[in-house]
């Protein structure tokens, strides 16, 4: 019996811990994104977080709550219509993801540049029987990690066909990926909370994520690496809490393609893991072993198998390619950019120091983080100024990048779409990504301060633990907006949450001046 008692108190101490952690990270979101944004220049000539004082978007994130509040009040007031309400509701966003994706897809006219161009361009020749990109010096040669985002690709191409028609099957993909993930947010929202009221909050704040749906043009397994691990957590979340088996098989495989397609994925599956551990500790129950022992073998076994095929078919060894370490040196240099921002060293020590040899430019990024370590170490202030910056040039960045990295295109656009990218429609948008930022920082603060006295179950703490591993590695990693981007679609279903709570405190505040 005590230890049974002691198994529960850490599966209650894991969730307080993250609990706590969680309002320190959204304080502080919350604080730097009502006082300051950063953004890119107007003419996008360099890819410069800039940062000025800003604080009407606070005036803006009242008015996009007040009208949510008003909004899903009167949607959701007939007891008996709540249930059809929701299901038109539901109907009408996703046609809007849907119809929205294919129109942004057909004006913008968007084309794969930089690394996204050389992963598709080694599909295609893959698709060809050309494996050359593998040999010494061409780029996955370097990058062996992108392997999975090309033979995704390399599939897709040989059913439709490669060129324009690849492309735009590509964005279609995402498009649907993009329903998808309205489809998981909704589950995890019911698994979480159970009320509609929180379901009609999340659909209205996934049909009005402006970054992520501008994304859908943008080939580089972002779209599906995210709508992929909301999938997995509502799967976890309907194993656990429903018993339900195809729970667990939905959960291993959208994970593990989730981690081929874009290997900052590993983040949601070191979340489930974590929880599937804690679980299985307390509750006693063998599954959740078993569970963590699966999901361990499918992500190694399809990262080997992956790639010992590309190896028969090439002929070829695929080789290690740039250390990882290397991105965590780069993450705590100054450059160019920003704190931490790309700045070259990691392909300059690599290739032009090393002499592409991985062992020696491991060395060389060990010696350069002990030696960075020890400076931010004697300079506490500027190791503060240091990672605020690096933090905020990523979390503070309302458009995550959505704007600069879709603007390469061959033809010419038409006059909406060159108002998108550069005239008063930009402005506009910028300005309620803007307040729209604000608000979910904020809704997710207010959520976790108002349930910081309940015992949740961990399982509900699922989103915030992968919220954590996105803020702490992208804090130790390479620095860019667009890399965090999938952990704040993960925070919509928690502002709906907060923003229930809001509906909750009114509803309440009305009752006992009724009663006065």
């Amino acid at each position: 019996m005590c230890k049974e008692k002691s198994f529960r108190s850490l599966e209650q101490a894991s969730g307080t811990m993250i609990h706590w952690f969680c309002i320190i990270i959204f304080f502080l979101l919350t604080l730097s994104a009502l006082l300051f944004t950063r953004y890119f220049p107007k003419d996008y000539q360099e890819e410069i977080p800039y940062n000025c004082l800003d604080l009407l978007s606070l005036a803006g994130a009242v008015m996009i709550g007040a009208s949510l509040l008003l909004f899903g009040r009167r949607l959701m007031r007939e007891e008996g219509r709540k249930e059809r309400n929701l299901r038109i509701l539901f109907g009408v966003v996703l046609s809007w993801i849907v119809l929205f994706g294919i129109v942004w897809g057909l004006i913008s006219k968007s084309i794969p540049v930089s690394d996204q161009l050389m992963v598709l361009s080694s599909a295609e020749r893959f698709s060809e029987g050309n494996f050359g990109r593998f040999e010494y010096g061409k780029y996955l040669y370097y990058y062996p990690s992108q392997l999975g985002l090309a033979a995704y690709e390399e599939l897709i191409f040989r059913i439709v066909g490669k060129g324009a028609a690849g492309i735009r099957a590509l964005q279609l993909l995402n498009v649907a990926g993009m329903a998808v993930g309205l489809i998981a947010g909704c589950g995890i929202v019911r698994q979480l909370f159970g009320k509609p009221q929180v379901q009609a909050y999340f659909l209205l704040l996934y049909g009005t994520c402006f970054p992520f749906l501008l994304y859908s043009v943008f080939i580089y397994g972002d779209v599906l690496g995210t709508v992929l691990s909301l999938t997995a957590v509502w799967q976890l979340l309907r194993y656990h809490k429903e018993g339900k088996k195809s729970g667990f098989w939905l959960m291993l495989l959208s994970i593990s393609i989730a981690v081929v397609i874009r290997n900052n994925s590993l983040i949601a599956v070191i979340a489930c893991i974590c929880v599937l551990g804690v679980l299985a500790v307390s509750r006693k129950t063998g599954k959740y072993f078993l569970g963590i022992l699966l999901l361990i073998a499918v992500l190694f076994g399809s990262s080997r198998g992956l790639k010992a095929l590309y190896e028969a078919r090439s002929g070829l060894k695929i080789h290690d390619g740039v250390p990882a370490i290397l991105w965590i040196a780069m993450g705590m240099q100054e450059g160019d950019k920003e704190a931490g921002w790309y700045n070259g060293y990691s392909m300059y020590t690599y290739q032009d120091i090393c002499g592409y040899d991985g062992e020696a430019a491991s060395k060389l990024g060990k010696e350069e983080i002990r030696s960075r370590a020890k400076e931010f170490l004697k300079n506490p202030v500027y190791a503060a100024d240091f990672y605020g910056r690096k933090l905020t040039s990523q979390w503070n960045e309302p458009t995550y990048g959505c704007f600069i990295m879709t603007l390469a295109a061959e033809e010419e656009r038409g006059e909406l779409t060159q108002a998108l990218f550069f005239g008063g429609l930009h402005q506009f948008l910028l300005a309620f990504m803007d307040s729209y930022q604000l608000f979910i920082y904020a809704m997710v603060l207010l959520l976790l301060l108002g349930s910081r006295k309940k015992e949740e179950p961990l399982e509900n703490h699922i989103l915030l633990i992968i919220i954590i591993g996105g803020v702490l590695f992208h804090l130790l990693w390479e620095a860019k907006s667009r890399y965090v981007l999938p952990y704040f679609v993960m925070m919509l279903p928690l502002a709906a949450g907060g923003l229930y709570q809001i509906q909750g405190w009114r509803t309440k505040y009305e009752a006992d001046k009724a009663d006065r």
